[in-house]
């Protein structure tokens, strides 16, 4: 019997059959599109100010020196693996202006992204047509449209990363763990989840080095053609330096940002410690529930929300792997208190992106977005317990995870 269909039993015993929608499925499709092409269209045109200082620099000094070439030295504060499709990007630069071809380039990852929901909600039993929704997301579809960000690349990975380990399969999930990792820092949010699913699944030591290989190796073309490897090495040290106030999403550090801009820097220490002790928590709790999948799902979204809602200097994207988790928590059981996760996840997602667009110097919707992502978290968290986590000093519970 495969892994799949050995979780797909273990939903359904937990669970029971899933639901029919009495909606026919192409006019949905057809609604989603209708919705997507309104929103893509709406926000096509729009110049965002980080598109200007950063990606169209990279994007000219590629088009340049050539696809190749441009890799000869440092030319960006990401990590080459974004640059490479930028690079291949750049081959229809004749054709297409740069405002085009880097949103196109992020609609494709929004596609990687549909595709790896796709994957999570088959792995929980869902009905995995449904991830046609990721297109429709708000916060995915300002990200594409509107940002022209690469967020959907790192968060599709780690969809993948979170589906393989649910299935089992320890080493495909490692990987994924890589190529997310080599595309943005961020995904270290879901690595508490990770960590602690496969402390529980009891792995070989050498898995454990499989993200760095991957990361590796996504780092040597770019070092083979004379990126110097310091240089790679420590981009996301670099990348921290860029940013340093209290940050602009909506978590308890924006209140404190606005009221006492100058003094909020002693206490970073203090959510340091908050989401190490929050990581160990959602760790312990991964490693107890090993077995259960819609446990595993809601500690890889807490894991996911939890920790950007805890530290410092988060910015308002920083919430997108979340969002994502929340729409496969939907559309692989679509209860009340399920959607009502999701909406929660997504409102304090949402009002992060419209301050930072619209609100930035008045950042009221993210102050107010904070209070909904304090209930956000605790949902989250009630919902993993409710569906099977377990603390590992809870005999009975440890054991069932073991059967």
């Amino acid at each position: 019997m495969s892994a799949a269909m050995s979780v797909h039993q273990t939903i359904v015993a937990e669970t029971g059959s899933a639901r029919r929608t009495p909606v026919p499925w192409p006019l949905v499709l057809a609604v989603i599109g209708t919705v997507a092409v309104y929103l893509y269209t709406l926000c096509w045109a729009t110049l965002p100010p980080d598109m200007v200082e950063f990606v169209i620099p990279w994007y000219d000094h590629i088009v340049q020196r050539g696809p190749i070439s441009a890799f000869a030295e440092p030319f960006s504060n990401y990590t080459p693996p974004y640059l490479y499709l930028l690079s291949a990007a750049s081959l229809v630069h004749g054709l297409i202006g740069p405002l085009t071809v880097i949103k196109l380039l992020s609609v494709g990852g929004t596609a990687f992204l549909a595709l790896a929901v796709a994957d999570l909600v088959k792995t929980l039993g869902g009905d995995a047509k449904g991830a046609a929704f990721t297109f429709v997301v708000p916060t995915i579809a300002l990200n594409a449209a509107l940002l022209g960000q690469c967020d959907a690349l790192w968060a599709g990975a780690c969809v993948f990363a979170v589906a393989a380990m649910i299935r089992g399969r320890a080493v495909a999930s490692l990987a994924w763990c890589g190529v997310a990792i080599a595309f943005k820092a961020q995904a270290a949010f879901v690595a508490p989840f990770i960590i602690g699913a496969l402390v529980g699944r009891r792995v070989p030591l050498w898995h454990w080095t499989i993200p760095a290989l991957v990361y590796a190796a996504l780092m040597a073309p770019a070092w083979s053609m004379g990126w110097p490897a310091r240089d790679l090495a420590t981009v996301y040290l670099r990348q921290a330096d860029w940013f340093d106030f209290a940050g602009n999403l909506a978590n308890p550090w924006i209140w404190l940002g606005q009221l006492a801009p100058r003094s909020a820097q002693p206490f970073y220490g203090v959510g340091y410690a908050a989401a190490a002790a929050a990581a160990i928590g959602i760790g312990a709790l991964s490693a107890a529930s090993a077995r259960k999948p819609k446990a595993l799902l809601l500690l890889a979204l807490l894991s996911a929300f939890a920790l950007p809602f805890l530290l410092p200097k988060m910015h308002e994207r920083y919430y997108f792997l979340a969002d994502a988790l929340g729409l496969a928590l939907v559309l692989a059981w679509p209860t009340r208190r399920n959607v009502y996760v999701a909406v929660a996840v997504q409102l304090a997602s949402l009002t992060s992106v419209l301050t930072y667009v619209y609100f930035y110097w008045h950042p009221v919707p993210a102050l107010a977005g904070a209070f909904v992502a304090a209930l956000a978290t605790f949902a989250i968290y009630r919902e993993a317990i409710s569906a099977g986590a377990r603390w590992p000093t809870d005999r009975k519970a440890h054991s069932l995870s073991r059967a």
